[in-house]
């Protein structure tokens, strides 16, 4: 019912106007086609937007291509897309068309904005503008790491007041920084030690791994962005010397993980997308609060955790999408 109200609103909007012409939304992307991430927001988007309004991609492809200075290329090249097209609505996707694109071109600019896929807070970016609001994007830890506490307290080595060595191995990446420091400043405690890892190539990332197999605990996190990834090579090789607790954040890395709790990156381009239309029938986006995602899907890699002696609740396993049988 609530995103009809939205759809006929939308449609209203066009005909109070006198437009026969659909309103114009253009979605500016961090990443690039094939990053599933990214499809997956744009799957989310699309659903809601298509045949609503007249629908605009641009991709920053900043992902695998991190240097500043081509990413502010993109951002100036996306600036005058939207100077040119002049959209309705833009809506703008993970933290780099936030950090290039919205603060310095759009902030309090004539364009309405929704953004969604920001890392945990908007503290960088300063949001709410007047002409801005969005979704952020929050990993379900809390639950994760309770998972994980309740398998290796099960153990007879591992009781309740050992010391734990958590190993976190993700791509050297602003947001795998970003990620990082707020899951450390969540959980790092005098019984939770960590030992980040943020590798540039997959040679680094094999070499990661092993060392991770030494502690207690591994978060193997984003492969995006690291050069030579072999995906095949990469699952034989995690399947070949994983023998330590391996959780994840991202399904798309359910592979490397025998636990893995990821948020849906559809979640945010329904929601993003659904506020947009929500803006082209009226509502200004400053009276449309900040949101944060609620979903998440859960897996369990059996063939990796078969490899170790740990037990998950059944609870957990009866819900979870099963990976490696």
């Amino acid at each position: 019912m609530f995103r009809k109200m939205m759809v006929v609103g939308c449609l209203l909007f066009s005909a109070v106007s006198g437009a026969t012409e659909l309103p114009r939304c253009l979605l500016v992307y961090s990443y690039h086609i094939g990053y599933a991430w990214n499809d997956g927001i744009d799957r989310g988007a699309t659903q809601v937007l298509e045949g609503q309004c007249e629908i605009r991609r641009f991709y920053m492809d900043s992902k695998r291509n991190p240097e500043p200075k081509y990413i502010e290329k993109k951002a100036k090249d996306a600036y005058a897309l939207i100077e040119q097209w002049n959209p309705d609505v833009v809506i703008a996707a993970d933290d780099n068309a936030s950090k290039f694109l919205v603060v310095p071109y759009l902030k309090d600019h004539k364009t309405p904005v929704v953004f969604c896929g920001v890392n945990w807070t908007t503290e960088a970016y300063g949001y709410p503008f007047s002409n801005v609001t969005g979704m952020i994007e929050k990993a379900p830890l809390e639950p994760l790491f309770i998972l994980a506490e309740q398998a290796l307290s099960a153990e007879p080595s591992m009781q309740n007041d050992t010391l734990r060595h958590l190993h976190f191995i993700d791509a050297d990446r602003l947001s795998s920084h970003k990620e990082y420091d707020r899951i450390r400043e969540h959980f790092e405690n005098d019984r939770m030690q960590f030992h980040p890892y943020f590798v540039e190539t997959f040679k680094q990332w094999k070499s990661a791994f092993l060392e991770a197999q030494q502690g207690d605990l591994v978060m193997v996190l984003n492969s995006a962005g690291i050069s030579g990834w072999e995906q095949a090579e990469a699952e034989r090789f995690v399947a070949k010397y994983g023998t330590t607790l391996s959780i994840g954040m991202y399904d798309w890395m359910r592979e490397f993980n025998m636990v893995t709790m990821a948020k849906e990156p559809e979640e945010q381009g329904e929601w993003a997308a659904e506020v947009a239309q929500m803006i082209l029938a009226g509502s200004p986006p400053a009276e449309i609060p900040i949101a944060s995602n609620r979903r998440w899907n859960s897996f369990v890699n059996r063939r990796l955790l078969s490899k170790t002696e740990l037990v998950l609740p059944d609870t957990f396993i009866q819900r979870a999408q099963k990976v490696g049988e």
